[in-house]
């Protein structure tokens, strides 16, 4: 790639330009570099009025690059399944820290946990059924839903299933616990009761977010559109469609259901 101009740049410039160059995404280098080289060389032309201001675009330049890297990321990884179980892994953290705090060392609170796995597991396995019970039904498809991307969902949701579980169970322990040692009985029936609050809270919003997701790649799907008019709702398709970011298709909720329409469908595209 030949970025050269009619006066070639200062081996400093230069060398900058190349280097930073590298921060920025593969297919935003080439437009970003040809933009901060014209930049450097209209500052450094001997009939610029600003002969010495640019060292003064350095900032500006790898704040630039930094930016476009950011960016890039942020669009790569907005929705994502990884992002959502990397935040509740880390809420899950967060939500140990009042037990740390009590227990003030490591080693005490992961000891008092292991001890309260089987109560955890018995709850847990409780409410989970309750949650299933509870669940709306599930989105038609279009297309079938199985093979790779059929297990990833269906790991997906469990993993949320799980997290979503610890992170109530935790919760409810950094409660109850300090108030423990005053009547302990009182606080294990309300430590049960608080936990099976926050856990059927996860799991109404883990359903309504795997419902909100891409079938293909279980990304979360963008801002809903409406669609039609209430006047064709015995006559027309009318509601409300998400789409996903990537363009595998779209999810179509209807205003109300009818009996040839009666709950969403996926539209692969």
């Amino acid at each position: 790639m030949n970025h050269s101009l009619p006066t070639p740049l200062p081996v400093l410039d230069r060398l900058l330009l190349r280097a930073v160059s590298h921060i920025t995404p593969v297919s935003e280098r080439a437009d970003w570099f040809r933009c901060w080289h014209a930049e450097l060389w209209h500052r450094r032309h001997p009939y610029s009025d600003r002969v010495h201001g640019a060292i003064d675009l350095y900032p500006g330049l790898l704040s630039d690059a930094v930016w476009l890297r950011v960016e890039c990321w942020r669009r790569a990884t907005t929705g994502t399944a990884v992002l959502c179980l990397a935040v509740l892994a880390s809420m899950s953290l967060i939500a140990m820290l009042p037990l740390l705090a009590l227990f003030s060392r490591v080693e005490l609170t992961i000891a008092f946990l292991s001890t309260q796995m089987p109560r955890l597991v018995i709850e847990a396995s409780l409410t989970t059924v309750v949650g299933f019970a509870l669940a709306s039904r599930p989105v038609e498809s279009s297309t079938p839903f199985e093979g790779l991307r059929f297990m990833k969902a269906k790991l997906f949701h469990a993993s949320k299933l799980v997290l979503v579980q610890i992170i109530a169970y935790e919760l409810s322990l950094a409660l109850t616990q300090p108030f423990h040692s005053v009547h302990a009985l009182a606080m294990v029936i309300v430590q049960a009761q608080l936990f099976t609050l926050l856990a059927l809270l996860g799991l109404r919003w883990n359903f309504l977010d795997q419902d909100a997701r891409c079938r293909h790649c279980l990304r979360t799907l963008a801002s809903p559109s409406r669609v039609g008019r209430p006047s064709w709702n015995f006559l027309e398709s009318n509601g409300t469609h998400l789409t996903c970011p990537d363009g595998h298709g779209l999810l179509s909720i209807p205003e109300i259901e009818t009996s040839w329409r009666q709950n969403s469908e996926w539209i692969a595209q």
